[in-house]
């Protein structure tokens, strides 16, 4: 039993393959049986025979092929040829054939027509069931009763059967319209989560380039200007003593230096350790969000540069109460700010002001670099990019421009946020 199903469904897929050939298979078929019926059977079996030979039934016959051939492309013509051969055949006197027109006809027309030609076909079987019902009324109630089963079983067969397939092709062409908007819904998913990915991935570099800015360019940005300060050589005054200020100096000069460079070191092992952990979000590179970090940094500065800050912090408890994601981002903003004025304002005074009210307001103004100060260290202008993206992450601002005065002058807004929340700038 189960190879006769698999044969079965075998041929099932081939015959669904071949439209075509399965369609003239089909009419050859249907010219076969109607030309069998016509010359082994009886002629002559409604009216008298009108002893005209067989040939003669090859009209009808013909008409019918032509209507079956046409059942697809054209069912309600398929229809009429059909009618037509039966209407011939009777004036012939009848075949065997008879039937097997009517059937062909009215199931073509069920199963491939539009809505007008099959209804078409509910009328042709109410009039022939009519018809085989009214013929024999004078041969008693049996007779009436058998033409009437007989008509029902020879009209109304074929336009159910019809149906039938039609229904089932319909549905098997909305399942394959499922499976074709399943197919398009599955490309649209992997679409969307390639380009999630993209995005991600996105994000991911933005803040890897963001943390390396911050972690490795103040650093390496402090080395260059120590760099440069230990190289100045007094030309006027007490050899020796110069000398020997020149010594302190660069021993401070070079402490400052080694301290510089392996804190950066140490931050982009950091940052190297993150990267290569695979799966693991890329974290911030640890930094003192304290108000005693904060002071440190200006400390370090002024050390190791020639600019004086001027540095006006809230008090403790209030900047303890804002959450820790926001006191980072204060954090970087002061560090970048402080770096930009070393490398591009030597000797300038920084004025820098945290105030916590509704915002937190990070104020910062220094006098503008002379021509050719910053020439010595190079810089791309990432740092101001840098700080506002992370003052935007939280949905503030932040504004860097030359005031009226002549000075440079860097006003960042932040929402506060409470020490519970555990967003990263």
């Amino acid at each position: 039993m189960a190879t006769i199903t698999r044969v079965a469904s075998r041929a099932v897929t081939w015959a669904r393959a071949r439209p075509g050939l399965m369609h003239w298979g089909g009419t050859a078929l249907f010219a076969a049986a109607c030309t069998v019926l016509v010359v082994a059977g009886n002629v002559g079996v409604v009216v008298v025979d009108r002893e005209l030979g067989r040939a003669v039934f090859a009209v009808p016959v013909a008409m019918a092929v032509l209507g079956n051939a046409l059942r697809r492309r054209a069912p309600g013509v398929a229809l009429v040829l059909s009618l037509m051969a039966v209407g011939f055949d009777l004036a012939l006197g009848g075949s065997n054939a008879l039937i097997l027109y009517v059937m062909d006809g009215l199931y073509s027309a069920s199963c491939y027509g539009r809505r007008g030609v099959r209804r078409a076909t509910y009328g042709v079987a109410v009039a022939g069931v009519a018809m085989v019902t009214v013929g024999p009324m004078a041969q008693g109630l049996n007779a009436v009763v058998l033409g009437a089963l007989q008509g029902i079983a020879i009209f109304g067969t074929p336009i159910w059967w019809g149906a039938n397939v039609r229904q089932r092709n319909e549905i098997a062409e909305l399942g394959d319209e499922r499976l074709a908007l399943e197919r398009e819904r599955g490309d649209d998913l992997r679409r969307i989560a390639e380009l999630q990915r993209d995005e991600a991935v996105r994000d991911e570099r933005s803040r890897m380039a963001s943390e390396l800015h911050d972690v490795v360019a103040s650093r390496l940005s402090a080395i260059a200007l120590n760099s440069a300060a230990g190289l100045t050589v007094p030309t006027t005054g007490d050899t020796d003593a110069a000398w020997r200020g020149i010594a302190e100096r660069q021993r401070a000069v070079l402490e400052t230096v080694r301290e510089s460079s392996i804190g950066a070191l140490h931050d982009m092992r950091s940052l190297i350790t993150v990267l290569r952990a695979g799966d693991e979000p890329l974290a911030a590179a640890s930094v003192d969000t304290s108000l005693a970090g904060l002071e440190r940094l200006v400390r370090d500065a002024e050390s190791a540069s020639e600019i004086s800050v001027s540095l006006s912090l809230p008090d403790s408890a209030s900047y303890d109460a804002i959450g820790d994601p926001v006191r980072q981002a204060i954090t970087r903003i002061c560090g970048e700010i402080i770096a930009n004025a070393v490398k591009h304002a030597p000797g300038s005074v920084l004025d820098l002001l945290i105030d916590i009210g509704g915002v937190v307001r990070i104020v910062a103004r220094n006098t503008m670099p002379h021509a050719g100060a910053d020439a010595a260290v190079p810089s791309a202008g990432i740092g101001i990019r840098v700080m506002r993206e992370r003052a935007e992450a939280f949905g503030g601002e932040l504004e860097s421009s030359a005031d009226d005065s002549g000075c440079w002058r860097v006003d960042a807004r932040i929402p506060v946020q409470s020490s519970t929340t555990g967003a990263t700038p």
